[in-house]
């Protein structure tokens, strides 16, 4: 069966067995425990000093917003699911040098070494190597930047192939492009990078569904997670930046399709009107109180 856009409100409604949702052609399923407990544990990787302008579009254009870098951890009964990696070990030690100075002087990061992804996942017990998979959102420099994590290790990393085309075009010119840094995949070859085309149900049980939200970037996907305690959560990353995003209609500030990109926010809005929730990634207010690793997420 085909899947559409349109078939997201369905799974915001918690009716994805009436989807028959199937895995990508050529990928396999991830192994499944029966009945799995599902749970969310959202990490920090310190914030971006910007301005509101370029996460709201023409939005109190000047005005300061400190912003967090999350990635997530997704536990799957006894397995482990990342979704994105944060900022590159790199950025706590010298954000100019690895980023240079016009990317900081519109996105200043504040991060410390112990934010840096492999040293947060020990929170819960775990080293890169014992994923079972690893989403990557797109290959922004916030979310994809502790890649070479993962190099080495037999634990398969899904792209969207669009934007994989993008990566490769970048790091074959070397030059930093948009958010994109091409030292972030200098240990690209030596990832188990695998490339999606479509929607993926990663354990085959429609409780951690990824699917293709381009607009901010050409091949950005977003993931819904069911969990165990009844939550269906929209983990949006940059397809949403922010709650005010949604609720006003404001397109990203930083997008190379608005219109794309306004098509996932207005699917959202329905989504949570008929029971998902979403998680925007770089809204100060909404993480205010909320757990972060090794405590569960809870909306």
């Amino acid at each position: 069966m085909k899947v559409s856009r349109r078939d997201l409100f369905k799974i915001g409604g918690c009716t994805l067995g009436a989807l028959g949702l199937s895995q990508v052609p050529g990928l396999k399923a991830l192994a499944a425990d029966s009945a799995p407990d599902v749970d969310v544990y959202a990490f920090h990787c310190g914030i971006l000093k910007t301005q509101t302008q370029y996460i709201l579009k023409d939005t109190r254009v000047g005005a300061p917003f400190d912003i967090p870098v999350p990635f997530f951890l997704i536990r799957h009964g006894s397995s482990w699911v990342a979704y994105d990696t944060g900022n590159n070990a790199a950025v706590a030690v010298d954000p100019i040098k690895y980023w240079g100075k016009p990317i900081c002087d519109a996105y200043m990061p504040v991060m410390k070494p112990w934010e840096e992804f492999s040293v947060q996942i020990k929170k819960v017990g775990l080293k890169p190597k014992d994923l079972s998979a690893v989403i990557m959102s797109h290959g922004h420099l916030d979310h994809c930047g502790a890649l070479d994590d993962l190099a080495s290790t037999n634990v398969p990393v899904y792209f969207q192939k669009k934007e994989l085309d993008v990566i490769k075009k970048i790091v074959a010119s070397g030059k930093i492009t948009g958010a994109y840094i091409p030292a972030d995949f200098k240990k690209l070859g030596s990832v188990n990078v695998k490339a999606l085309d479509s929607y993926l149900d990663v354990f085959g049980d429609q409780t951690v569904m990824v699917f293709p939200t381009p607009g901010h970037t050409p091949g950005h996907q977003s993931v819904l997670v069911r969990t165990n305690a009844g939550q269906n959560l929209i983990l949006s990353q940059d397809a949403c930046y922010t709650l005010e995003n949604m609720t006003a209609s404001i397109p990203p500030g930083l997008a190379v399709d608005i219109p794309e990109a306004m098509i996932n926010i207005y699917h959202f809005r329905t989504m949570s009107i008929i029971g998902a929730q979403l998680v925007p990634p770089h809204d100060p207010d909404f993480w205010q109180g909320k757990p972060l690793g090794p405590q569960k997420f809870k909306s």
